[in-house]
């Protein structure tokens, strides 16, 4: 790789130069970073959207170089803030899978920059890519965002969730040894929307990790907002994680309200201010959300939390993060329900978010190259796929999704008749975020947001942290090869289901639950719903061929549901709050889409197009609609009490779907990816083919969505990225 060498003026500190260079990895000579645009600027870096180069694939990544200025003036010790840093992040990485709450570092280096007769080693660190989308990637920005769109600041269920992830991610910083010193809603990043909605620290340039004594003063780089008491201190030991409370209370007053919470003029002030013994009142805030101004008991309650939690003596303070949290939970979690005009309000609040000056929309990468090398397949799907399909195979119900997805479809042509291809909409850029060379086959994949996803693999339990696949914790459980399905529960908390009647809850810190059914051993094979409201589990019996529904309701199981009819389920999907919609195959051989209701004890055969099975489904309860996917490119809708069905041409089979935040449908193929415009049926609209490679031959079995970018996942790793361009 070629190092690169930047030539800036005496006055350049934009370093407007590094566009388009190549940043050489320490680690290993194959690894790059492109740094593609600026993505913003701060006291201390200069950020860049840049794309991570590898063997294995491009994956998106931010580039944070330190400022020529205050390398200058800080000499050698301006190094000490990157690698506060890198060991603060270093330190979260080490467990698979880590914390969602706080950005992964990727790598840490020097950059040479030559300023007249000089060469500054610039200091830099790689952070994950977190996508924003149109709301806005900080914290202030989705707050003054959703006040544009709403009148008010983070109703009391979004509040909620978003203190618990901040909170979450300060105990795990803490727990590692770092406080971060710097907590404020421009270091706190976003992406998602509604439930996936999640919350990330970062900027950890002031932190101090155990083990570094050097320590950079705040008023050096400076500080926004009212700093807690004993940063001004001489004393280091002064400083611990209860200096992080006093700044959480700030962000939490600033997210309910989109006011700052301890408003001073000077730093005498600002001391003066944050020792005085009264705080100011939510109530006395203009951007409140109405469910909890008309709580009056519950706004005391909230008054009280953040003002313990911001004592100016740190010894009468709150000493961590989930005690705050958990004293606010009861208080927000009991308000008014938001009404669904404003959640598509808020849904939409980025289009309507006044975008500062400096601010650069989210990152586009782009393709690199237009030709892509056939994939040769390893291990039992290889064989699966290039291999005659064996009739009686085909017919042999299998709880396993990405096979069964391989069996019901037809033989690929052989890829010298069909040469290698990538055609792209105009509307997309895509990129190979890794290539499609896993041994094992990936049967169900549960996303945790952008970039962050676990998979049950027929090696075993893998995760996906937005550059490469790891081998996760597995421990505890009776048969890691044996998981099925794998379910979200909730950030960073997923549930797993498969051989020997096992269900585990599984976290960052690895299995924290196993736990068994009674009665004859059963293999779950997949589950949908809110374990804390309703939902249904399918598994299969060595002495029964039929499928049985397990229902629960409020954490107690109903009496199973023998599917009469039903040689296999491969997918369920929560259409309705007490429907579910079902895909797989018939007993007599064919496609098999039914609509279950397990308060009614009641399965529904659904009218659908010949298909030898239904292999996904996707549904959405708040807008009513259902869709499940099939062989011979087989659609079908379920909404409200009507049924539609469509056919995808030219008639692949079809194996992932899902519906975006905006009800628009997206189905995935082996080498294809389709979107339908034109609204639910019976709207009209098309299927529109916006990525295709026939050297992709592995089916895809995962479909990410959010604002302006796709994620697909196929049954042998590969990950392929789409992104509006325009």
């Amino acid at each position: 790789m070629v190092v690169y060498v930047l030539t800036i003026p005496s006055d350049e500190e934009a370093l407007a130069g590094l566009q388009g260079a190549t940043i050489a990895s320490d680690l290993s000579g194959n690894i790059g970073y492109r740094i593609v645009s600026r993505a913003g600027a701060g006291t201390m870096f200069i950020s860049y959207y840049a794309v991570r180069t590898a063997p294995e694939g491009e994956t998106p990544v931010v580039v944070k170089m330190l400022r020529p200025s205050l390398f200058r003036q800080l000499g050698p010790s301006a190094a000490v803030i990157v690698k506060k840093e890198a060991v603060s992040l270093g330190r979260l990485n080490e467990q698979v899978p880590p914390t969602p709450f706080v950005v992964r570092l990727i790598d840490t280096g020097t950059f040479a920059v030559r300023r007249g007769n000089k060469t500054l080693d610039l200091p830099w660190i790689t952070i994950e890519y977190v996508h924003g989308g149109v709301q806005g990637v900080t914290l202030r920005q989705r707050v003054q965002g959703t006040i544009q769109a709403t009148g008010y600041a983070f109703d009391p269920a979004r509040a909620t969730r978003a203190i618990e992830c901040i909170s979450s991610g300060l105990s795990a910083v803490h727990d590692v040894g770092v406080i971060h010193r710097q907590l404020n809603p421009e270091s706190i990043l976003c992406c998602g929307s509604g439930e996936e909605e999640l919350f990330k620290i970062s900027d950890f340039g002031l932190a101090r990790p155990k083990g570094i004594r050097e320590t950079i003063m705040a008023g050096v780089v400076g500080g926004s907002g009212v700093a807690p008491p004993e940063m001004l201190s001489a004393d280091p030991t002064t400083i611990g994680p209860w200096t992080d409370i006093f700044n959480l209370a700030s962000v939490i007053f600033f997210l309910l309200t989109g006011e700052q919470y301890i408003v001073a003029e000077s730093q005498a002030q600002s001391l003066m201010a944050a020792m005085a013994r009264t705080r100011r009142s939510i109530l006395e805030t203009r951007w409140l959300h109405p469910a909890l101004r008309g709580n009056d008991q519950a706004c005391k309650s909230i008054d009280f939390a953040l003002r313990w939690a911001s004592a100016g003596d740190a010894q009468e303070r709150l000493q961590e993060s989930v005690a705050v949290a958990a004293m606010l939970s009861p208080y927000l979690r009991p308000a008014s329900p938001v009404s669904a005009l404003e959640q598509r309000l808020v849904a939409g609040a980025g289009e309507q978010r006044a975008r500062t000056p400096d601010e650069v929309g989210p990152m586009t990468i782009p393709s690199t190259s237009a030709q892509q090398v056939a994939v040769q397949l390893k291990g039992e799907l290889g064989k699966t796929l290039l291999s005659q399909r064996q009739a009686k195979v085909a017919d042999r119900p299998s709880p396993d999704r990405a096979i069964e997805a391989e069996l019901i479809s037809a033989q690929p042509r052989a890829l010298k008749e069909a040469p290698p291809r990538l055609s792209v909409v105009e509307r997309w850029t895509w990129s190979v975020l890794h290539h499609p060379t896993l041994d094992a086959i990936l049967r169900s994949v549960a996303w945790d947001g952008y970039g962050r996803c676990l998979a049950a693999a027929t090696a075993g339990l893998l995760f996906w942290n937005g550059t490469s696949w790891s081998e996760a914790s597995s421990g505890g459980l009776p048969s890691p090869q044996g998981v099925r399905f794998v379910h979200r529960i909730g950030p960073g908390r997923w549930l797993l289901g498969g051989d020997a009647s096992t269900l585990a809850v599984y976290t960052t810190g690895g299995v924290t639950g196993v736990f068994q059914l009674p009665g004859e051993p059963q293999c779950h094979v997949a589950l949908s719903g809110d374990l804390e409201d309703m939902g249904i589990l399918v598994s299969t019996m060595p002495s029964d061929p039929r499928p049985l529904l397990h229902a629960f309701i409020a954490k107690r199981w109903l009496r199973p549901m023998p599917a009469e009819g039903v040689a296999f389920l491969t997918a369920v999907a929560r259409v309705e709050d007490e429907r579910w919609l079902l895909v797989g195959r018939s007993t007599t051989g064919e496609g098999l889409v039914a609509l279950y209701a397990p308060l009614d004890w009641h399965i529904e055969r659904i009218p659908a197009p010949p298909a030898r099975a239904f292999v996904a489904c996707a549904g959405r309860p708040d807008l009513g609609v259902g869709i499940a996917v099939g062989a011979e490119g087989s659609v079908v809708w379920r909404y409200g009490q009507s049924v539609f069905t469509e056919t995808i041409e030219p008639r692949r089979a079809l194996s992932a779907a899902t519906l975006d935040a905006d009800g628009r449908a997206w189905a995935g193929s082996a080498g294809r990816i389709w979107v339908r415009r034109g609204g639910i049926p019976p709207m009209a609209g098309t299927w529109e083919c916006v990525w295709e490679n026939d050297a992709w031959v592995g089916p895809i079995v995962s479909l990410f969505v959010d604002s302006e970018v796709v994620v697909a996942i196929t049954a042998d790793g590969g990950i392929i990225e789409g992104r509006v361009t325009g």
